[in-house]
């Protein structure tokens, strides 16, 4: 009993013995070299021996052979040295390093029987063509090399995937895995943990939905069965870590499965999905932490189109509001285009100064030009146009929080519509040729100072794109609530799990729809491409979120439990909230685009004329000065949803023809 008690520790020693001997004799490429000359010229004696084992004159022949096997331990050495195999990590050894051990045994006995043939044929070799060594012993050497030169190398290797897989040696601290998907990720992801078992991690199996896999091994280690059962498998095995290897899955799976996980009190890891890594430097197989985007299942990447490059590429590109969450993603996917230069426009300097510091390279750092300036200093922003003479604007400068608009309304007016105003102006004096303004799905029939500032600057994109007047092309971009931007409710959760609660949700049937910034700022960018002028957009964000939902999952994502760890706490919707957002409004349909993530907004009644919509912006600077803020609300929603300007007649809208 004692004996079996002992071995583990004897087994571990004697690998961790062997790694770093290994690992010592790798600093020193001569040892390297020589070691591999003495193995394989032990190889050919063996093949010797095994030649003549059977002749009387045995002992003869070892030592007859002896100094030819020596040589070509020699020769081995060199080709070694030639294909660098000095330089391999064996102790990481994968099936490319293999091939390359066989490569090297290939080119030594392809030396040597040329070799041994010509020297047969030789006048000294005697009459009976006698040769320094047989080609059975050559085959017969080249065979062991490669045994004997894999054993060596992969030897602690393999010991160490022993010692992972044994549970009789495991450390008492080790964390258990459980890893989900038994592919190519999640086979090599096991592979890693068996080779860095000495930090405290075991592998204990694999689940896969693939039938054909379950109870099949892998490293040892068994494919248990399908994901739906994780949280069985996982109380069963005592599973401390789940990690999620599938990085080809849609997003919207691998929210499911993030689901099933959250059944367990096993924390939670996942590889990022191929998009993640496409066009990025290789950072090994690593796996991070869960974020609210694995949770409702986005896609977490921006998009990356011909058309984009194409209309970006050499171009100059204002954005304003470039300091905030979606005009800074704008721009860090802009500059990756390799425009002319991208002019980043925002009246918060640490923002702008945090953006630049956020790009990526030197050369992306150089295009990137930032431009302190009031999106309302019509000014300073007139002088930026003509200084910089922009190919395209990006106009998502704004106010944008709806309960502090309920009780601002005059600020909504002042940067949300009339700003919005002059920089269309401007954009079509200064010959800009697209202008994306930046919209929301609030401003489908609205319902608060948010919404309808949105909706109005729509109409006045709406209005410019009908004048038809200059080159410059207008459209809107519609879309909901994009994860982690400033002040929403993903970071606030976030902040109040942190402090152990409570958190405060407003409703317990309240839905929202979601995004990504990168996934949002990718399909607006490609919404810029879209030549239909005065074209209003609605980017695909799939099915609305239940808050009180996304509230738990972030709770249980920190691995702690709901109402027991971290209380939640309904406030009652505020000031301008709906229960559940639209996205059209009620003479608005929604009709295919040019990409199935982008659908456009059609409106049954016609644009508005511009010279109607410089009117109500005059009525609007007015009611700034005359009206209080529940007065101005009230005007500006009217606007907004019906046409006219506190009880005067509808505003005339162009004719249909």
């Amino acid at each position: 009993m004692k004996r079996l008690e002992w071995r583990p520790h004897v087994l571990t020693a004697v690998t961790e013995g062997l790694r770093v001997r290994q690992s010592a004799l790798l600093h020193n490429w001569r040892w390297v070299l020589g070691l591999d000359a003495a193995i394989v010229a032990v190889a050919f004696e063996a093949a010797v021996a095994l030649r003549f084992i059977d002749s009387p004159l045995f002992p003869h022949q070892m030592a007859t052979f002896l100094a030819p096997s020596l040589l070509v331990g020699v020769l081995y050495a060199v080709v070694s040295a030639l294909l660098g195999l000095h330089r391999r990590a064996w102790r990481y050894a994968s099936v490319g390093d293999g091939m390359a051990l066989v490569r090297a045994v290939m080119v030594m006995t392809l030396i040597l029987g040329v070799v041994d043939l010509a020297f047969g044929r030789l006048p000294f070799a005697g009459q009976d063509g006698v040769r320094p060594l047989p080609l059975s012993v050559i085959f017969g050497g080249a065979s062991l090399s490669f045994l004997f030169m894999g054993g060596f190398k992969v030897l602690p290797k393999v010991m160490s995937l022993h010692t992972n897989a044994n549970p009789s040696s495991a450390r008492v601290d080790v964390t258990r895995v459980l890893i989900l998907g038994a592919g190519d990720a999640g086979v090599t992801l096991a592979a890693r943990f068996a080779v860095n078992h000495g930090r405290g991690y075991q592998v204990v199996g694999f689940m896969d939905d693939d039938p054909a896999k379950w109870h099949s091994t892998v490293h040892g280690v068994c494919v248990l069965g399908p994901t739906s059962a994780v949280p069985e498998m996982a109380a069963q095995l005592d599973v401390d870590l789940l990690a999620i290897a599938m990085p080809s899955v849609p997003a919207t799976r691998i929210g499911e499965i993030i689901a099933v996980c959250q059944r367990t009190s096993a924390s939670i890891k996942i590889l990022p999905g191929l998009n993640e890594v496409v066009g990025r430097k290789p950072q090994g197989l690593h796996l991070r932490e869960l974020d609210v985007a694995d949770l409702l299942g986005r896609e977490v990447v921006p998009l990356r189109a011909p058309e984009i490059e194409d209309f970006v590429r050499g171009s100059v590109v204002m954005v304003t509001g470039a300091a905030g969450s979606i005009g800074s993603e704008l721009c860090r996917q802009l500059v990756t285009y390799e425009p002319r230069k991208i002019v980043a426009l925002d009246n918060n300097e640490t923002g702008l100064f945090e953006l630049s510091a956020s790009v990526a390279s030197d050369a992306e750092r150089e295009r990137l030009q930032t431009e302190i300036c009031d999106i309302a200093d019509t000014e300073n922003v007139a002088s930026l146009l003509r200084s910089h003479r922009p190919d395209a604007v990006f106009h998502a400068a704004a106010y944008k929080h709806v309960p502090l608009l309920e009780q601002h309304p005059a600020q909504a007016v002042r940067i949300n519509v009339l700003s919005t105003y002059r920089l269309c102006r401007l954009a079509r004096e200064n010959d800009v040729g697209v202008f994306v303004f930046i919209s929301s799905d609030k401003a489908a029939e609205p319902v608060n100072v948010l919404g309808a500032s949105k909706r109005l600057g729509e109409k006045i994109v709406q209005a410019m794109a009908a004048a038809s007047e200059g080159k410059t092309r207008y459209c809107a971009v519609r879309f909901g609530n994009v994860i982690g931007s400033r002040g929403s409710v993903v970071p606030t959760f976030m902040h109040q799990i942190e402090k152990g609660g409570p958190v405060t949700v407003t409703h317990p049937e309240a839905t929202r729809y979601f995004m990504t910034i990168p996934e949002a700022c990718g399909l607006v960018i490609l919404t810029s491409t879209i030549r239909d002028d005065g074209g209003l957009y609605l980017l695909d964000m799939g099915d609305p979120v239940r808050i009180a939902e996304l509230a738990a999952k972030m709770i249980r994502l920190r691995g702690l439990r709901v109402e027991r760890d971290v209380p939640v706490v309904y406030t009652g919707l505020r000031a301008g909230e709906r229960l559940h957002e639209v996205l059209v409004g009620p003479h608005e349909a929604l009709l295919p685009a040019s990409h199935p993530q982008i659908l456009r907004v059609a409106d049954s009644e016609p644009p508005q004329q511009i010279e109607a919509v410089e009117a109500w912006i005059e009525a609007l600077r007015s009611s700034l000065r005359e009206l209080e803020g529940s007065e101005l609300r009230e005007a500006l929603l009217r606007l907004a949803r019906e046409g006219r300007f506190g009880h005067a007649d509808p505003i005339p809208v162009a004719s249909s023809s």
